[in-house]
């Protein structure tokens, strides 16, 4: 097996993303909501539910990806080092460019990029600053567009002062142009740190570098879906978050029913989808424990499994996965930002499609548009 890069989190939304943008460029990913006992030879981007990269070193993956925000940047490099060592010179991305995403931490007097700079100092916050407040463990260093407007010598020739630092530390990484992410993509590429953390701006970065070493294919074939002709929504979110969905959902002939009485519910929605109709299962009040409502789905799809599955919540498809020993995520179609359509890996419903999504979108007749064709 030849895996590029892992990249883990414990926010379903961020995978989600992460595994969608993989996906369309050409990548071949999945994603594992347990650690991974089996993958297919051809696995290059591997993306696991969780907060450490613990079941990751046996993959030995040419990266490994802390996906982070500013806030929890330091709780997770911290976590990290605990698993990996302490790495030096970790590089820090979360400017992507294509995403509207401008990042520079120095050399706010450079001419060139003046306007842009006092933009950005104005709106961003100092992500070495807050990586200070939240811990004093790691060395600050920063590789600003000066060096990357100089060339990749230059680039290079910083980044060895900095690994010579015997102390653990990390590198913040400026990112205003394309060409910043696309030199950057291949210094990434080919110094292959041990670990790098950041947004999905990484990710943006190595499809840059990837891109320019022509390992990433000129054409991109999507995998095929037809529409869906019914739907089976299970949710385990908060009621209220719920609602303009099952306004919409009541007028459009969907069964819904509360998990209220676990027996009746999974009787009727089984009815209901015999003869063509949609259904939701969502928690009531009081809500019911993920693992009763991944209980009833099994009962359900055991009778009837032809339906779209749709699933609100990370702690609901955390137990859906174990009920249904549910291994992974494949990417299918791009639906909405952070409900991607995918199809099981694993389990005895193994290829069946489902879309996930921690929250539901807010526009009501979400569920309208899954019995679409969905978009590539």
């Amino acid at each position: 097996m030849s895996l590029r890069l892992a990249f883990y989190t414990s926010e379903l939304s961020e995978l989600l993303t992460t595994l969608e943008l993989l996906a369309r460029a050409g990548v071949r990913a999945q994603l594992c909501l347990s650690p991974p006992t089996s993958l297919p030879a051809d696995l290059e981007a591997l993306g696991l539910w969780a907060d450490s990269p613990a079941a990751l070193p046996p993959l030995r993956p040419s990266l490994i990806h802390a996906l982070a925000s500013p806030r929890t940047l330091g709780a997770i490099l911290e976590h990290a080092t605990e698993q990996l060592g302490s790495p030096r010179a970790v590089p820090i991305l979360f400017g992507a460019p294509a995403l509207g995403h401008f990042v520079a931490f120095r050399g706010l007097h450079h001419q060139l990029y003046r306007e842009a700079l006092w933009a950005i100092a104005r709106q961003e916050p100092d992500l070495a600053v807050a990586l200070h407040e939240q811990t004093p463990r790691f060395s600050l260093y920063d590789l600003s567009c000066l060096y990357l407007e100089t060339g990749m010598d230059a680039v290079r020739a910083r980044l060895r002062t900095i690994q010579a630092d015997p102390e653990p530390s990390v590198v913040f990484m400026d990112s205003l142009t394309e060409r910043h992410t696309a030199l950057l993509g291949t210094l990434l590429w080919e110094q292959k740190p041990p670990l790098v953390a950041g947004s999905v701006a990484v990710e943006h970065t190595l499809l840059a570098g990837w891109r320019a070493a022509k390992l990433l294919p000129e054409h991109v074939t999507t995998p095929h879906s037809e529409p869906a002709r019914q739907l089976l929504v299970v949710s385990g979110v908060d009621l209220r978050e719920l609602d303009p969905q099952l306004t919409w959902a009541r007028t459009q002939g969907f069964f819904c029913h509360t998990f209220r009485e676990a027996a009746r519910a999974v009787k009727v929605l089984q009815g209901a989808l015999s003869v063509g109709h949609s259904g939701i299962l969502y928690a009531g009040s009081p809500a019911p424990i993920p693992e009763e409502l991944a209980h009833a789905l099994r009962g359900i799809l055991e009778q009837q499994s032809t339906a779209r599955l749709v699933v609100y919540g990370q702690e609901l498809l955390r137990a859906i996965a174990t009920e249904l020993a549910v291994e992974g995520l494949e990417w299918v179609a791009a639906l909405e930002p952070g409900a991607p359509l995918c199809r099981l890996i694993g389990g005895p419903f193994a290829g069946k499609e489902v879309v996930v999504s921690a929250t539901p979108p807010a526009d009501p007749a979400f569920l309208g548009r899954l019995r679409q064709s969905p978009r590539a």
